[in-house]
């Protein structure tokens, strides 16, 4: 199992020894990959057109020290999905393939993560129906070409589709798991542990994530307020979620866990980060040593 670390990337998070922030994307992505070493994680994400921009000296330098301290990066992947016809999704495949067996083995890369990039399941854009269809027409040629790479593709649920049809999207195409965000259950009003039971089978890593939640029945319009909480501490039931995953996923021992930590508003980040570390230290079988 790899834990890692996906953000929000605060300012206490990447503050350097003489108190500066770095400045740059390139001091940035150092600074988080100390981070990751600092707290006993692993991994974090970056897209795969984002690493191939990379100066190949930088490249070289990266897969050095991640190799050197046994780190990944999990890359993004994707396109407009509804917008592509076959042709093009196909080319989009390709292109993926080719930047893969360029990058995969520098970026020590574990999975691959995707997310609709659909709108959302109640926007109206289309019929869901024609959604899912252009969908499956377009990631069956992405999902086999990252698993021709040796990798896993996961699609997220990212507050705009329900667990349950991103599972059915995984059945109809082949290769392709779900990686599973915790909290965003709760964007588009799912009960997050029914979500995750019926996930399970089809996870290959997650966003581990807390939320502190409320309906808020005297606003106008009426919404479900979803704030932020250290990891053990909200409402998703993380404890739960986390033994369903233990029960009943067929890649267990692979799966990569990365860490979403949104701190409680006005809340100091650090001490929620300790709090949710403390937390992960608490889970059996896997919890991040």
């Amino acid at each position: 199992m790899i834990w890692g670390f996906a953000g929000p990337w605060y300012g206490q998070f990447l503050r350097q020894p003489d108190g500066t922030l770095p400045a740059g994307e390139e001091a940035q992505l150092w600074a988080k990959l100390e981070f990751l070493r600092r707290h006993g994680l692993r991994c974090l994400g970056l897209g795969l057109t984002a690493f191939d921009a990379l100066a190949p000296d930088l490249r070289e330098r990266l897969g050095a020290y991640l190799a050197e301290h046994d780190l990944h990066l999990t890359l993004y992947v994707g396109f407009k999905y509804l917008e592509a016809d076959d042709a093009e999704a196909q080319r989009q495949a390709d292109q993926t393939a080719a930047l893969l067996a360029r990058h995969a083995a520098t970026a020590r890369c574990p999975l691959c993560l995707t997310t609709p990039r659909a709108g959302h399941r109640f926007d109206r854009q289309r019929p869901l129906l024609e959604k899912f269809d252009r969908l499956t027409a377009s990631l069956t040629p992405l999902a086999a070409a990252v698993h021709a790479a040796g990798l896993p593709l996961g699609i997220e649920n990212h507050g705009d589709y329900y667990v349950d049809e991103l599972v059915g999207l995984c059945r109809r195409v082949p290769h392709l798991g779900l990686f599973l965000d915790t909290g965003n259950c709760f964007l588009i009003g799912e009960r997050p542990a029914p979500a995750c039971a019926v996930a399970a089978p089809y996870v290959v890593g997650t966003h581990f994530k807390d939320h502190l939640v409320a309906p808020r029945h005297d606003a106008r319009p009426l919404h479900f307020e979803v704030g932020g909480a250290a990891l053990g501490d909200g409402d998703v039931g993380l404890r739960e979620c986390w033994n369903l995953l233990r029960e009943r996923n067929p890649r267990w021992p692979e799966l990569v866990m990365e860490i979403e930590m949104v701190a409680p508003e006005g809340g100091d980040p650090v001490a929620a980060l300790d709090r949710s570390l403390a937390f992960l230290r608490s889970l059996p079988g896997g919890g991040l040593e």
